[in-house]
């Protein structure tokens, strides 16, 4: 295994941030595979935030009522995982798993929050949340709105997983929302009208509060067709001028905040543009970052608070004739030791859950080893169910996206409930035969949208190659060499691939590889292939001590080895 980022000699040729350079500036060590390290800062202490923020409330000039003060608390990427879950953190340079998250505690810390600064706080959620259970899959997403509307939001700005039942039931669950829902970049193609308003503002503590909101504008390449039928996405920089403009010049704000669900390198990128030239924070969401020190761009600062509910952001503001003279900011843990359940949240969580318990429950297998998504390059978790792929159909290679939602699996029983949260659409198989100049290519491009400035997707998953290369090699030049079942890749050989159907690719594509032979789309999904693998390949026993785990986190799914030609090589 070799280090993917920490290479300090590096020096890029690209002008704008690539992704290696950026997780060097936020300082999250070495990317690293196989025994999957992670890309996850360490947190600051929640207490450290209290401290911060009674020293500013205790500075003259606030006593004095010459200065307003505002604070900003934001989730983002749940993908409503709304109970307390396993999460995964690297302290004392080793991999723990604790619990963390849930709605119910994060009442508990909004409402604490809200207390220390009454009247003068607000809740913003930047996207993704009504993806990633079962509970939001079965109920296409509704079971999410009084959970969401009890947590007294003010704004709610959409990912590119908030469409997963399509246009048309995405405005339902908005129109529910008794937050304001806000996107400047989402357009009916038919008429070029906003689909939910482009800006919103409001009035706290004497100071005008602007909002402008900007999901990915990807969406339509990256998720199913389904998902945004008669919808388009412009490009943020086309338009935030504008909007900061009215929010400024208009309509007298204060305080201007962007809404984003870009993905950490290009809000970083968003940063430096001119176009945000008035901009006071970006709040931003869609990589799972833990950024625990806003990015520091030109025009305003970037923050991003993690995933799963498990951390809330927290801004504190201090502005004076207008304009921001002071701030700080946290990532707060959302520890069960610090923030309890609340009642009335944990009875409205248990509502929404009861109609689905059985299903949810059901046992389907077990692990003896942690399951987890948290590496750009390889997760035993993707490894597990590429492999379930691949036995299903005995096939060369086998191919899944790299998704980040789910939280960690600990060792003991595997449920639908986390067969769901793993792959909350079930799709169907499908095979065909590509030729290893294909799949050379394929993988080239695929790295393509990993490595360059303001990437896309984490890499690709897959079962039954290994792929060794040079990350900050030129596009098309990355790649040095493909095993697959052990031996070097035979270029005019053809091998059977088996990926998921993916609603909008051509018959004769198989992942994105194009003009494979022989395609086959079969009756047997990702799940039920899941559930085979499981059924034969599930641990007779496994221990577990207490809520918390530290582990060296073998290379090991379920109760074996990972093969040895299976995982990613760089330098």
């Amino acid at each position: 295994m070799c280090n993917l980022c920490g290479d300090q000699n590096h020096q890029s040729n690209e002008k704008k941030m690539s992704r290696r350079e950026l997780m060097k500036k936020i300082g999250v060590g070495s990317l690293m595979m196989g025994m999957g390290m992670p890309i996850i800062p360490v947190l600051a202490n929640s207490n450290n935030t209290q401290n911060e923020f009674k020293k500013m409330m205790n500075t003259d000039v606030v006593k004095r009522d010459k200065v307003r003060t505002l604070t900003i608390l934001e989730t983002c990427d749940i993908h409503s995982q709304y109970i307390t879950h396993p999460e995964f953190f690297w302290e004392n340079n080793q991999p723990v798993f604790r619990m963390a998250g849930g709605y119910d505690r994060i009442y508990t810390l909004f409402e604490k929050v809200r207390a220390e600064n009454p009247g003068r706080t607000i809740a913003v959620d930047c996207g993704d949340c009504f993806h990633g259970s079962a509970v939001t899959t079965l109920s296409k997403g509704e079971a999410l709105i009084p959970i969401l509307n009890h947590l007294r939001y003010d704004v709610f700005m959409p990912g590119n997983w908030e469409e997963q039942s399509g246009p048309d039931q995405f405005r339902v669950l908005m129109d529910k929302l008794t937050s304001m829902p806000i996107c400047a970049n989402m357009m009916t193609e038919l008429t070029n009208e906003h689909v939910i308003a482009p800006y919103y503002t409001q009035m706290i503590n004497g100071l005008k509060i602007g909002y402008v909101g900007y999901t990915d504008p990807f969406v339509k390449v990256r998720q199913p067709l389904s998902f945004t039928e008669g919808l388009k996405f412009s490009m943020p920089a086309e338009t935030v001028a504008k909007y900061v403009d009215i929010l400024r010049n208009q309509e007298k704000c204060d305080v201007v905040l962007l809404l984003s669900h870009l993905g950490l390198p290009a809000q970083v990128d968003l940063s430096n543009n001119a176009a945000c030239e008035g901009v006071d924070f970006i709040l931003g969401a869609d990589t799972h970052e833990r950024v625990r020190q806003p990015l520091e761009g030109k025009y305003a600062p970037v923050v991003e608070p993690g995933s799963f509910g498990s951390f809330v952001g927290r801004v504190d503001l201090v502005i004076e004739d207008g304009k921001v003279k002071d701030y700080n900011y946290q990532m707060i843990e959302v520890s069960p030791d610090i923030y309890p359940a609340d009642p009335s949240m944990t009875r409205i969580v248990d509502k929404v859950r009861k109609p689905y318990i059985s299903y949810l429950e059901k046992k389907i297998g077990a692990t003896s080893t942690p399951l987890y998504r948290y590496s750009v390059l390889e997760t035993p978790m993707d490894n597990m169910i590429t492999d379930a792929m691949r036995e299903a159909v005995q096939a060369d290679l086998a191919i899944s996206q790299g998704y980040r939602f789910s939280p960690p699996i600990l060792p003991g029983p595997i449920t639908e409930e986390h067969l769901t949260n793993m792959l909350p659409i079930d799709s169907k198989l499908k095979e065909g035969f590509a030729t290893g100049k294909q799949i050379w290519d394929w993988m080239e491009e695929e790295l393509e949208l990993s490595f360059r400035p303001k990437a896309l997707v984490w890499v690709v998953r897959f079962s039954g190659m290994k792929v060794e290369g040079l990350a900050e090699n030129p596009k098309g030049k990355r790649v040095t060499q493909i095993t697959i079942d052990g031996k070097p890749i035979e270029m005019d050989r053809e091998y059977k691939v088996v990926s998921f159907q993916r609603e909008g690719e051509t018959p004769d594509m198989v992942y994105k590889i194009k003009n494979v032979k022989n395609t086959k789309v079969l009756t047997t999904t990702q799940h039920q292939a899941i559930r085979d693998y499981l059924e034969k390949n599930s641990p007779v026993s496994y221990s577990i001590e207490g809520r918390m785990v530290a582990t060296d986190l073998p290379a090991v799914v379920l109760s074996r080895s990972l093969p040895a030609d299976s995982g990613y090589e760089f330098r």
